[in-house]
């Protein structure tokens, strides 16, 4: 199928690190991905393809697909990436919900730097707002550290330039 389309491939596994832009194959991945029937391991890899700027149409599909196959962990794991990867502005309040959607458990961890590289300063009140979840909490604390040492660093930077 991706010859079909200009990709010369004998796997997937290779499209990413040959082609620079394999917006054109999007298509066939995500046929692929719906119909389905493939191990584990390639169909993690079909989802992640997907996480890619130009993948934005299929995001409310991705989302679909992650809210249905809630028990193949290496598919969940891709969707959950493609979807914030994938992710623009006009997705951010779903990937929001998604991050607060408990029933899935430690997967939506995933979310969280693409809800910060999407929101900026309402990104970080969403992340401030989970830093007491159980299952959020760790990765949320860790990189609200993060944010406060940046800031620190910045405001002695600032503080030298100015004496």
């Amino acid at each position: 199928d991706l010859r079909d389309v200009g990709y010369d491939m004998t796997s997937i596994y290779f499209l990413s690190t040959k082609y620079e832009n394999y917006s054109a194959a999007l298509p066939v991945i995500f046929r692929h991905l719906e119909r389905g029937g493939y191990p584990g391991s390639i169909m993690g890899h079909l989802a992640r393809l997907m996480g890619v700027k130009e993948a934005r149409p299929y995001w409310d599909r991705l989302r679909r697909l992650y809210e249905t196959h809630t028990t193949e962990t290496q598919l969940c794991d891709g969707l959950a990436d493609a979807l914030g990867r994938s992710a623009g502005k006009e997705q951010f309040a779903g990937l929001v919900e998604l991050l607060r959607d408990d029933s899935r458990d430690g997967v939506r961890v995933m979310f969280i730097p693409d809800i910060i590289r999407i929101g900026r300063e309402q990104g970080w009140k969403v992340i401030e707002s989970v830093a007491d979840d159980p299952v959020l909490g760790k990765e949320a604390s860790y990189r609200l550290h993060q944010r406060d040492l940046r800031r620190r660093a910045k405001a002695r930077r600032d503080a030298r330039r100015n004496t």
